[in-house]
């Protein structure tokens, strides 16, 4: 056989399978110029870190070929360059290796090569559902409240004052928007939509159940003293 570039090999399969750069990017929301630069082997405006893997990752799916296989192979020729080199890649033996302690890396992108938005929905059908789960969950929280004591829109006001507040500081957006919105590759979208779903249904599970235990206890205390 004879030796084919990573780039020639990926494009030769994308244009088999008939397979356009433009449905491509439309599909995984990642920009036409980073794919061309893939199968040119020029990776200059690519960004570090995760993103890197998610784009390699959704391009291998995009194409059908296996993804976990394309990364390694990658990741081989192209290393990533937010992550040190050991000196036995570089082969360098006259230096001894030195151990360090585990160090977790998060490299964002480069905002100088490229520009990466927030969560945004963009279709109305998906702007509504997100609309509807944020305020379903506000809600929830205030009748909850309003069970236990009685009381109602202050409660509702302070759950929606301290649901955005932390929505916006923890994901970056309220979660209604960070469920609907598409990310950068459908499997990171579709493993963080899983996440925070199974976390709001955890946390309201235990919050009916805090607020069922509170009103059963109300209740006792009252027929005792009654009693």
């Amino acid at each position: 056989m004879t030796e084919e570039s990573f780039g020639t090999r990926l494009r030769r399969e994308r244009e088999r399978r008939q397979i356009a750069l433009s449905s491509l990017s439309a599909n995984t929301k990642i920009a036409v110029s980073l794919f061309e630069g893939l199968e040119r082997e020029d990776l200059s405006r690519w960004p570090p870190g995760i993103f890197r893997r998610a784009f390699i990752r959704a391009y291998a799916e995009g194409i059908g070929l296996d993804a976990d296989e394309i990364i390694r192979e990658f990741l081989e020729r192209f290393p990533d360059p937010s992550e040190p080199v050991s000196s036995a890649a570089t082969g360098s033996a006259s230096q001894p290796v030195v151990a360090r302690d585990p160090v977790l890396r998060l490299t964002l992108a480069d905002s100088g090569a490229w520009f990466v938005g927030g969560a945004a929905v963009r279709d109305m059908r998906h702007r509504l559902a997100a609309v509807a789960c944020d305020v379903g969950v506000v809600i929830a929280i205030a009748l909850s409240v309003f069970v236990v004591c009685g009381i109602f829109w202050l409660p509702l006001a302070v759950a929606m004052l301290v649901y955005y507040l932390l929505g916006i500081l923890l994901l970056g957006n309220t979660p209604g928007v960070c469920l609907w919105a598409p990310l950068a590759s459908r499997v990171s979208a579709r493993a963080t939509m899983a996440t925070l779903r199974s976390d709001a249904m955890n946390s309201l599970v235990q919050l009916i159940v805090r607020t069922m235990r509170r009103r059963d206890e109300k209740h006792q205390s009252l027929e005792r003293t009654t009693v």
